[in-house]
């Protein structure tokens, strides 16, 4: 009942908003997960609500999750600029326990070839790993061919090629936000320094790049990472990253192929690497992405040709061939059992200025009882009623039947 009235609440107001000219943009989407062979028909339920608002300049951004336990997050944001100086800010609520989780704060300036940025975060206790917070200073510029990129953490780390920022979870849910800054002590105290110059080119290496990284209990680390390594092959090169921490040397060669584009078809290949040293034991197709576009028709037949080792990516990652080790280093979601997908896709104009978006994946699996190995279809469509609002349907059939239905809207204004 709780949710039922809230959300007559914000579907009046928005409604009285549209009578005035006022710079709003709001976005509701809800969905409902079914579960036919369950215990219980509702399986899940997700809704967010998205508002923004622009005046002279900045636009400040409302963002709230509910899910069949509750309210899960509620996100305040805000950006624009001042002069020549950027701004952003973040503050992140956890309204189920009524708890303050999280705030940051960005400035960002260029003047010239010059930019400089102040990043400031703090964590609430009411997270793991809180309380914390801190701040850091990020300059960056060219001297000649050469970019320099320096930065000052005092209790804070940012996001770039060695630090992921933060993820605040949800532990009940498993549910999180990403952000870029990432307090990690309490106080403000100098705690890291960390130099990247990149840009290099000498000879047979395309690029140079080293990272030095110390922190206020000394050194860290220091990297030198070489790409596009040329051997003279016309089809091989080489990566190769060095680091060297306080007892540990680490040396990481990654081979890579040259082949050239093709219209609609593109090979995935690999190098297999000897078990022991620096050789090569052979050259393996691990699969091959067929793809033909028409007037708003798309046709995907992506094939893995190496189980084990490589595997088809979930629709949320693009459906790619990748190998298992990247994408759990990645965090992608992936069909371990999958070794062919086809796929329709199809996006055209709907009625009064509405668009529609089919997308139909159908899988097979070695050894499944379908037919030719069917193990899977999972099939998701959106249509447009107006510009404003649509409707949202997923399904996915297995062998066993009817897996699982979801049924929601979208409303933009």
């Amino acid at each position: 009942m709780t949710r039922r009235f809230t959300a007559a609440i914000l579907a009046v107001g928005f409604a009285g908003l549209t009578a005035f000219a006022v710079p709003f943009g709001f976005t509701w989407e809800t969905t409902v997960s079914l579960a036919p062979d369950g215990g219980t028909l509702v399986d899940g339920f997700q809704s967010i609500v998205a508002i923004d608002y622009t005046e002279s300049g900045f636009t400040g951004t409302s963002y709230s999750e509910f899910h069949a336990f509750g309210f899960l997050w509620q996100e305040f944001g805000a950006e624009g600029r001042i002069g020549f100086l950027d701004l952003s800010a973040d503050v992140l609520f956890g309204p189920s326990t009524s708890e303050y989780l999280y705030a940051q704060l960005i400035a960002e300036i260029e003047l010239g070839a010059l930019g400089f940025g102040c990043y400031y975060a703090q964590l609430s206790d009411a997270v793991l790993g809180g309380v914390a917070d801190g701040f850091a200073l990020r300059m960056a510029g060219a001297v000649g061919a050469l970019d320099v990129v320096s930065i000052t953490e005092f209790g804070t780390r940012i996001a770039d090629e060695d630090f992921d920022g933060i993820e605040i979870v949800h532990t009940a849910s498993g549910f999180s936000r990403s952000y870029v800054t990432d307090p990690v002590v309490a106080g403000q105290g100098f705690t890291g320094q960390k130099v990247t110059v990149s840009g290099l080119s000498i000879g047979c290496v395309e690029e140079i790049e080293t990272t030095l990284y110390l922190t206020c209990g000394g050194f860290e680390f220091l990297s030198f990472e070489l790409a596009g390594i040329d051997t003279g092959i016309p089809w091989l090169t080489f990566d190769l990253e060095i680091a060297f921490e306080v007892q540990t040397k680490t040396v990481s060669v990654t081979p890579g192929l040259v082949i050239a584009e093709a219209l609609c078809v593109t090979p995935l290949f690999g190098i297999l690497p000897a078990s022991g040293g620096f050789s090569l034991d052979g050259i393996v197709l691990g699969g091959f992405d067929l793809t033909y576009s028409w007037n708003g028709v798309t046709l995907r037949d992506v094939t893995i040709l190496a189980p084990g080792r490589y595997a088809i990516t979930t629709p949320e990652y693009g459906s790619v061939i990748e190998t298992i080790a990247d994408a759990v280093e990645d965090g992608h979601d992936f069909y371990a059992d999958y070794w062919e997908l086809l796929s329709l896709e199809i996006d055209g104009e709907a009625c009064c200025g509405g668009r529609y978006a089919l997308l139909l994946n159908t899988y097979f699996e070695e050894g499944a009882g379908g037919i030719f190995g069917w193990g899977m279809t999972y099939f998701e469509g959106s249509i447009g009623i107006g510009s404003a609002t649509r409707l949202n349907l997923a399904l996915t059939l297995d062998p066993g039947g009817l897996e699982e239905l979801a049924i929601g809207f979208g409303f933009d204004w």
